[in-house]
């Protein structure tokens, strides 16, 4: 299976890593040269990854074609090119529904969409796909867990809620920062910081949606110091307004 990714920024950057490093994937893949810095980097550090300048060589070398470019790019790049009815399309970019997709890229009419993250680099996290695929289910199950997604609609639920990123690893900065405030030495301070995140996050991983509704409750005692934390926070009025913004996230994909 020969895979093209056209458009290498970071998010192809960590699937292609992720794929090699995790999946043993040995067979041929074509990256565009945009950006030219990242596909020489693969290139350079893997034996199977090749740098392509033009983009259409990659469409006709390829079984399974990524698309990694940005939103506002991606429709005016597919008007380029033209595929194969063979072919599937992977699609990586948010805000671009398959039905968008499906009109530039016939006669292919094998097309998902997929929500990547940096820690499928590592070989964790979810990958939810749009529509299910077998096929894709096994090239990608070695990079985290694959969420199958039915409803399109449920798809941009999921594209929303990972934009929770960059505020737990700002949590996790702000715990260890507070501590080097302490005196605690920086590297001691990180090293303990990602280690309780961590063991939370394997904890509920290991939970099914009602165990992972009672893990906050269950670390409370009645005037003990997660209960003043958490009380403050909720005070604070944080979780509501959480939950507020991920709904305008989700407005924001959905239109």
């Amino acid at each position: 299976m020969r895979l093209g990714f056209i458009g290498t920024g970071a998010i192809s950057e960590h699937v292609i890593i992720g794929l090699i490093q995790h999946g043993g994937f040995e067979d041929p893949i074509l990256v565009s040269e945009r950006s030219r810095q990242r596909s020489e980097r693969l290139a350079s550090r893997f034996s199977n990854v090749t740098a392509e300048s033009d983009n259409q060589t990659i469409v006709d070398h390829t079984d399974v074609v990524f698309l990694g470019t940005l939103p506002q790019q991606t429709l005016s790049v597919l008007d380029s090119l033209t595929f194969r009815s063979e072919q599937t399309i992977v699609s990586m970019p948010a805000m671009i529904s398959v039905e968008q997709v499906a009109e530039k890229v016939s006669p292919a009419s094998r097309i998902h969409r997929i929500i990547p993250m940096p820690p499928n680099e590592l070989g964790v996290g979810p990958i939810p796909v749009y529509p299910p695929s077998p096929e894709l289910t096994a090239l990608l199950s070695p990079l985290g867990t694959i969420i199958p997604v039915e409803i399109q609609e449920h798809f941009s639920t999921f594209s929303a809620s990972s934009a929770i990123m960059a505020t737990m690893f700002e949590l996790v900065a702000t715990n260890a920062r507070w501590m080097e405030a302490q005196g605690v030495e920086a590297e001691t301070a990180s090293r303990y910081a990602t280690a309780l995140f961590h063991s939370l996050a394997t904890q509920a991983k290991e939970s099914d949606a009602a165990k992972l509704r009672s893990l906050s409750a269950n670390c409370l005692t009645a005037g003990g110091l997660n209960e003043q934390l958490l009380n403050a926070t909720k005070a604070e009025g944080w979780y509501g307004e959480l939950e507020a913004e991920l709904d305008r996230v989700l407005t924001r994909i959905s239109k």
